[in-house]
């Protein structure tokens, strides 16, 4: 009998840990749906991936990523780890910094990417944009660009700004540092 009870009770905790793992997973589930830090349709970055909720289930969450890779995700680890939502403001800062030599006229740098900031349909007008000089440097000075735009579609902004400022800077007659 005692040998009998040592087997069901090994049985037992060998159920219990296989299980462990899954039941973790359905807490987390439930405390996802209840407590909502995203939702389907937001862009999260988390455990180094960066893509759109597509499906939030009990035991699992599917993100889509960028590149069309279809991840899923245990929600135990999601709710476990930082999850950042890049979307759920609705709107992204967008970075740019760039070197130019010392010979270019900050102020004229500056009305071009003004000009261009205006004319470009991603930047959105509020929050405010800055313009500003970030490093000096003995060859040349960085400039550097805050603007805000719709955080769906940040990626395709960002080139279509970058690229829209380049145009303009090479029109205007100016040199970026190494060009």
């Amino acid at each position: 009998m005692t040998m009998f009870a040592a087997v069901v009770a090994s049985f037992g905790v060998a159920v219990g840990l296989a299980l462990s793992g899954t039941l973790q997973n359905f807490a987390s589930g439930i405390l996802i749906l209840l407590l909502k830090p995203f939702d389907v349709g937001d862009n999260i970055i988390t455990r180094g991936l960066e893509g759109t909720v597509t499906s939030i289930q009990i035991f699992y969450t599917m993100v889509k990523t960028f590149d069309n890779r279809m991840v899923i995700v245990p929600n135990s680890k999601l709710s476990n780890e930082v999850i950042i939502n890049i979307s759920r403001e609705g709107i992204r800062r967008l970075d740019i910094e760039f070197k130019v030599p010392n010979a270019v006229d900050f102020k004229q740098v500056k009305a071009i990417l003004d000009k261009t900031i205006d004319e470009n349909k991603d930047c959105l007008k509020t929050p405010e944009r800055r313009i500003g000089l970030s490093l000096m440097e003995l060859d040349g000075y960085k400039i550097n660009i805050n603007v805000w735009v719709n955080a769906h579609g940040f990626n395709d902004s960002r080139l279509r700004l970058q690229e829209a400022i380049m145009d303009e800077l090479k029109n205007g007659g100016i040199k970026l540092a190494g060009m």
